[in-house]
């Protein structure tokens, strides 16, 4: 065989395998990511409704006494305040802001907002983007995730919703972890195979060696 096309042929497994692997990593990183995901969102919401239980009175929620619910909610925030929380908004059913540690945002209605909205038909929304968030974290620009979580009362009745920010660093880092321990293996072994199939395709179809005195026909 010419090497011209000997060397096409281990051009073009080359690319096959190269492109076959890629997209199994691709949907690999995919199926990493939602599950890292859901398992923040599930772990977040059940975080804070598990301290909601725990400190707020539900009727504070629709109580229309706004020092109180202020009061409350500060105090809510001091205690579960930590570096991975960087801001949080507590909603009514109306749409409005009973309290943030944003204190412009404390009475305002929202109602276009559409992932509060989700939420108050009890479904947990998650997000995740790069904000204008110097007030929260000191820093001007940086990705936090937020989650919104429905507040039920004991009847099962949703009577609020808690927004909660926070970084998104150890949440990237633990997608980076997992991705990793999963590409390795497979770069190693597309390495080995690509090396094992330049071989052997040189040992079956290079020119052989012509023995002395013969003439090729």
């Amino acid at each position: 065989m010419k090497e011209s096309a000997y060397k096409g042929i281990v051009f073009i497994f080359g690319l096959l395998l190269l492109g076959v692997v890629a997209l199994w990593l691709y949907s690999r990183y995919s199926e990493i990511r939602t599950a890292a995901i859901e398992r923040k969102k599930a772990e977040t919401a059940a975080y804070i409704k598990s301290r909601v239980s725990a400190m707020v009175d539900p009727a504070v929620f629709d109580g229309g006494d706004f020092i109180r619910q202020r009061q409350v909610f500060q105090s809510f925030f001091d205690t579960i305040r930590s570096r991975q929380l960087a801001g949080i908004k507590v909603w009514d059913r109306n749409m409005t802001v009973l309290w943030s540690n944003l204190g412009e945002l404390n009475g305002q209605r929202f109602p276009e907002n559409h992932e509060v909205r989700k939420t108050l038909d009890g479904e947990v929304e998650f997000g995740m983007g790069r904000q204008n968030t110097e007030h929260f974290t000191g820093r001007q620009f940086y990705e936090l995730s937020y989650t919104y979580v429905p507040i039920s009362d004991a009847k099962g009745n949703i009577v609020g919703v808690v927004e909660l920010y926070q970084p998104t660093l150890s949440l990237h880092e633990e997608i980076g972890s997992e991705f990793k321990q999963a590409a390795l293996p497979v770069g190693a072994f597309m390495f080995i195979g690509y090396g094992t199939l330049v071989l052997l395709l040189h040992m079956f179809m290079a020119p052989k060696n012509l023995g002395v005195g013969e003439n090729p026909i």
